[in-house]
Order: C-alpha cells, then sequence, then structure tokens
C-alpha cells in the first residue's frame, strides 16, 4: 500500500457502522502493508524495547486520530515546515533525555495498589476517591496542578513529571540510535512526501513519559474511566514495571466513532453488553463487565441532595456537546439535529405553554451558535452552569421525564428508574446507539409519539426493572466498589 494512499482515502459504505468499520480495516492495513512503515516500527522497536506489536497498536490509534469525520478525510500536515518542525520536537524529547543518563540509577520506587489516569479536575479527585478508599494506597495522574488530601491517595502533574531528571536506563548509545532514526525518518518524509514524523513523534513522546512515571511508581492494577483515550504503549510500560491488569470504564455511550482502536485487559461497562462493539473496530479488549455509573455514583447516590436549588420540572432536555466533528460519519446527524431534533423541541414547548421544560446542557457545554438561534422564539428554559451539587443528576431526578439527542445520561436513568427516551426522528441515527440492546421502546422516532408522550407526562411513573438494568446501566450506588472488587478478584485467579 502506497504511503499516499491515506491521502486519497474515501469514506465508503451504506451505513455509519460500514463508513467506521472500513476505516478502521484502512487503518491496520495503512500500518501492516507499508514497507517503509513497518521497516520503521521494526527499527524503532529494537531501540525502545518495545515490541512491534505494540508500536503498531499505538499507530493505529494516532492515524485513526488523524481522520476528521466532518471533512471525509485524513488531515496530515505534510508540508516541508511541518515536517520540520515535528523534527524539532521529536529530537528536543530525544536530547532531553541526555541529562537522564546522568541521574544515577538508585530510584526507591514507590508501589501502589493502584493508578488512574486522566484526572483533570477537581471533580475528577472527588469522583476517584469512591475507588481509591478501596484500596490501600492510590496513585492519580492528572494533567493540572489539583489538590488530594485524601488519605492513602497521591495525585501527580504528568506534565511536571515528564521533566523531571530520572533514570531511565536508557543509554548515549540508545540515544545516538534514536537521533540517527530520527534523521532518517526525517529523509523518508521529505523524499516521499508524506509526514511519518507525525507518527513517531507520539510514540516517542508516549515511550518517555511513562519511562519516567514507572521509574519512579507502580501499581498492581490501572483504571482509565475515558476508554477512547487508552494507550498499549501505555499498558506495556505498566506490566513491565510490574502491573498486572489494565482497565477502563465506559464514559459514554459507545458510539461508533468514539469506539475505535481499544486497548485495555478490562472493560467496565454500564451495562450488559456494552462496548463489545470495541472489538470490532480494531480494539482488543479481554474482559466486559457492567458496573452501573461511575458518575452517577459520585454526583448523585454519594453526594448530598440539594434539590431545593432545582425548580419543579415536567420534561427535562438534556443537551449534547454540538458541533462535534466526530459526531459527523454521514449526513444523518446533521439532518436530524438541526433539522427535526432542534425544531421539535421548540414546537413542542410552544404547544404545551404550561408545562415546565428545561432544556439543560452540562456545565463544560462549550456552546453552538446555530443551535442558540434556532431555539429563539421557544418557550424553552435553557441552563447551561448551575449550582446543583449533583450537576444535571439533580435536574433529571427532579423530572418527571427526561428526553435527550444522544446523552449518555439517557441509559444511565433507564437503568435506575426514571423515564427517560432519545428523540431519533425517523430511527436513523445508529452511530449512537450501535450494540445497545431492547432499545426500541425508550427511542422516540416521530414527532407525534413526543407529543403524546408529554401530554401524558403527568401520568408517567418511574420504572425500575431487571431488564432495564441488565442492558442499560446497572444499580448504581456502588459502582466503584464493584469496579474494585473485580480487579482484586481477576488477580486472586491467577
Amino acid at each position: 500500500m502506497g504511503l499516499r494512499s491515506i491521502l486519497q482515502y474515501t469514506s465508503n459504505g451504506q451505513n455509519v457502522y460500514e463508513i467506521v468499520k472500513n476505516l478502521t480495516i484502512f487503518v491496520k492495513k495503512f500500518v501492516y502493508e507499508n514497507f517503509l512503515f513497518q521497516k520503521s516500527l521494526n527499527d524503532l522497536s529494537v531501540i525502545l524495547d518495545i515490541p512491534k506489536t505494540v508500536l503498531e497498536k499505538r499507530s493505529n490509534q494516532i492515524l485513526f486520530g488523524f481522520y476528521q469525520f466532518d471533512k471525509k478525510k485524513f488531515i496530515l500536515k505534510n508540508n516541508i515546515l511541518f515536517i520540520f518542525y515535528d523534527l524539532i520536537i521529536s529530537l528536543g524529547l530525544t536530547l532531553f533525555m541526555v541529562l537522564n543518563i546522568f541521574i544515577p540509577n538508585k530510584n526507591k520506587i514507590k508501589k501502589f495498589d493502584l493508578i488512574c489516569e486522566n484526572i483533570g479536575s477537581d471533580v475528577d479527585v472527588k469522583r476517584h476517591k469512591f475507588i481509591s478508599e478501596n484500596f490501600n494506597s492510590t496513585l492519580l495522574l492528572g494533567y493540572k496542578n489539583l489538590q488530594c488530601n485524601y488519605e492513602n491517595t497521591k495525585l501527580i502533574n504528568i506534565k511536571k513529571e515528564l521533566f523531571n531528571l530520572v533514570s531511565i536506563n536508557f543509554s548515549f548509545k540508545k540515544i545516538a540510535s534514536l537521533i540517527l532514526f530520527l534523521i532518517k525518518i526525517f529523509y523518508y518524509s521529505i523524499l516521499n512526501r508524506y509526514n511519518f514524523l507525525s507518527v513517531f513523534k507520539y510514540l516517542i513522546y508516549d515511550f518517555i513519559k511513562y519511562k519516567k512515571i514507572y521509574s519512579k511508581y507502580s501499581a498492581k492494577y490501572y483504571f482509565n474511566y475515558k476508554f477512547y483515550d487508552t494507550n498499549p504503549l501505555h499498558n506495556y510500560i505498566f506490566k513491565k514495571s510490574g502491573g498486572l491488569k489494565t482497565s477502563c470504564y465506559q464514559k459514554n455511550i459507545c458510539s461508533l466513532s468514539l469506539s475505535c482502536f481499544v486497548y485495555a485487559d478490562i472493560f467496565f461497562s454500564l451495562g450488559r453488553d456494552q462496548g463489545k462493539i470495541c472489538n470490532d473496530l480494531g480494539g482488543e479488549i479481554d474482559l466486559f463487565k457492567p458496573v452501573g455509573s461511575f458518575f452517577m455514583e459520585s454526583a448523585w447516590f454519594k453526594q448530598k441532595k440539594d434539590l431545593e436549588r432545582i425548580p419543579d420540572i415536567d420534561i427535562l432536555i438534556i443537551g449534547i456537546n454540538t458541533p462535534w466533528p466526530r459526531g459527523c460519519i454521514n449526513n444523518d446527524f446533521h439532518n436530524s439535529y438541526y433539522k427535526e431534533f432542534i425544531p421539535w423541541i421548540v414546537k413542542i414547548s410552544n404547544e404545551f405553554p404550561n408545562k415546565k421544560i428545561f432544556y439543560k446542557h452540562h456545565n463544560y457545554f462549550k456552546g453552538d451558535t446555530r443551535e442558540t438561534e434556532l431555539l429563539d422564539n421557544s418557550n424553552l428554559k435553557v441552563i447551561v452552569n448551575d449550582k446543583s451539587l449533583n450537576s444535571t443528576y439533580g435536574w433529571a431526578f427532579k423530572s418527571k421525564i427526561i428526553i435527550s439527542f444522544a446523552s449518555t445520561m439517557i441509559v444511565e436513568l433507564i437503568g435506575n428508574g426514571k423515564q427517560a427516551y432519545f428523540i431519533d426522528p425517523g430511527g436513523i441515527n445508529h452511530q449512537w446507539f450501535y450494540g445497545i440492546n431492547n432499545l426500541e421502546k425508550y427511542k422516540i422516532k416521530t414527532y407525534d409519539s413526543l407529543k403524546k408522550i408529554v401530554a401524558n407526562s403527568s401520568n408517567i411513573k418511574n420504572d425500575h426493572n431487571v431488564q432495564n438494568e441488565n442492558f442499560f446501566c446497572i444499580d448504581s450506588q456502588n459502582t466503584s466498589k464493584i469496579i474494585s472488587n473485580f480487579l482484586k478478584n481477576e488477580i486472586n485467579k491467577n
């Protein structure tokens, strides 16, 4: 397969699943069948002492990230200036390792039971408290200067850790080999007008970052609450440092474009059978375990209720982050969202002026000017920021009916006894719901169906049954405990 074939790739397939599936197949073939790519990965494997298969998997993830669904093509910066820029970045990372050679190899590795990554806010710190309290010691890996005062829990800033001088057992000879390798990759890039360095700089960065971390810390278990942000290169280095099991959590619905090239030993899902689509889309996961909602547990079940701050609500509409580039697999998203979903909720608010209908975005909503314009002249009360300790969950449990275009909260709420529905005009939004069983009765496909549900909202009774729990989201009062016990039991089996 030619190097520049990636620039000519065009999305193909009759439906969203085929489009995404074909994309993952192409990425794997591009990595595995290109002679220069394979030769370069093999050379880097020898230098870093990382199996080539691990580097191939990480390359799959990196290349997949270059595909922009809204533009329907791969966007690679192949201009000579970008190639030269990536060379400088890669050489800078490599040369920085020279300083680490002079650090004596006397690091006493601090051992933990559990390492959790992707801690990005104080809310994340608090959420992970409920997992860490089930272990004797926990290390949180964050990307900001955050405070963590919980007993037996340590938090480090990965960005700062990257520039700490730590012995990582990388010799002058290895560094010289890596520099020559990068110069060779630069030459290949110029010669072929293809920026190899756009991939290899990330491989080198990941190697340095995780080598530094695991030269100082180790743990038995690893947990990443963002299933779409796993890293096979990390997983390998983690296990080489003594780690036993890696795991990830289903933060969101496993929409097709978010579920590609996921690598972990254990996938903790909201409900039964969810997440398994990841193995169909280039990923490798050994075990799937339904555990409920990690987010609902911390924000609702284990948080003080402050519902007095929230008004009484007949209908709550939960928003999603738009425009979202990965949501544009084909034209279905824009046609359904802007041409039907938004007009439907505007119309329903005007037809039922006496109903208390709120449109609630999450606090991290980035804004959408097109949506704002379409919501003009409606009776919807739009809320983004709120002061509730329970976040949007408080609004949901204060509501009679909850609806959304594609919020993960719908499956969480169905499984935990609330009347909640997805609005899916025409039933065409398969990219969001692929692989979730028994969902049809919770999808609103026509405006008349929506109108009927809103009209009968006063008579709605909450529903909580085993079937809902199994397929959508199991009871979430003790999600962290279930996760912790499962990790420990898996180790004991071995």
